[in-house]
């Protein structure tokens, strides 16, 4: 028969495993929830607003304006990912039966795109990085070296609006919006013309 003091020892040792194996499980569990949690979070969505009154076939021409990106992030705020996001505008209204035109057209196109980076913070909270907010947004200059980088880029968020706007008579008759949630910068330049084709799948509206 073991001693007394040993029998203890390997009670004790037994008492020490069950709570660290319990601190263990506790800590996955909360990793699972902040992951689920982001996931949700981060989930794509769009919404597209339209004037169904209007006759849609009554637009022959239309007109691109020069699309605006609000970026700090220079692999998002460049003309490259400009040109792309208009060239899917473009292709998206001429697969539709309109040519682009600068004089008298039917209707003028604008959209505008933005992008922020986020990291996830203590409790799962994320944090915008300051360094990738754009002019609209309100830079700041926190961060490691005053640069505004708060940590490692876990997602960024990044909206695309694109209007059409009827000549005659003027006014807003199509708006898309389009959230999309990508794992930096680079990859929201690369997704938004994939948005563009998402949106203008609600185009044209069918009159009531």
């Amino acid at each position: 028969m073991a001693p007394a003091g040993t029998f203890a020892s390997v009670c004790v040792g037994v008492a020490s495993v069950v709570h660290r194996f319990n601190r263990v499980t506790v800590i996955s569990i909360l990793v699972a929830v902040n992951l689920l949690l982001a996931s949700v979070m981060v989930a794509d969505d769009h919404h597209v607003e339209s004037d169904k009154d209007f006759d849609y076939s009554k637009l022959k021409t239309f007109q691109l304006r020069p699309g605006k990106i609000d970026s700090g992030r220079a692999e998002l705020n460049n003309s490259l990912v400009l040109g792309k996001i208009s060239d899917a505008v473009r292709s998206e209204l001429s697969s539709r039966g309109l040519k682009e035109t600068t004089t008298q057209p039917d209707a003028i196109v604008e959209f505008s795109a933005a992008g922020v980076d986020y990291n996830i913070g203590p409790g799962g909270v994320p944090n915008a990085i300051d360094a990738s907010r754009g002019q609209s947004a309100g830079r700041g200059a926190r961060g490691p070296g005053g640069t505004g980088e708060r940590g490692p880029v876990d997602f960024s968020e990044g909206m695309l609006v694109i209007d059409v706007t009827s000549t005659r008579p003027p006014g807003l008759i199509w708006r898309g919006v389009y959230r999309d949630h990508e794992k930096n910068s680079a990859t929201l330049g690369q997704k938004f013309p994939e948005d563009v084709r998402k949106l203008f799948a609600e185009y044209p509206v069918k009159r009531k």
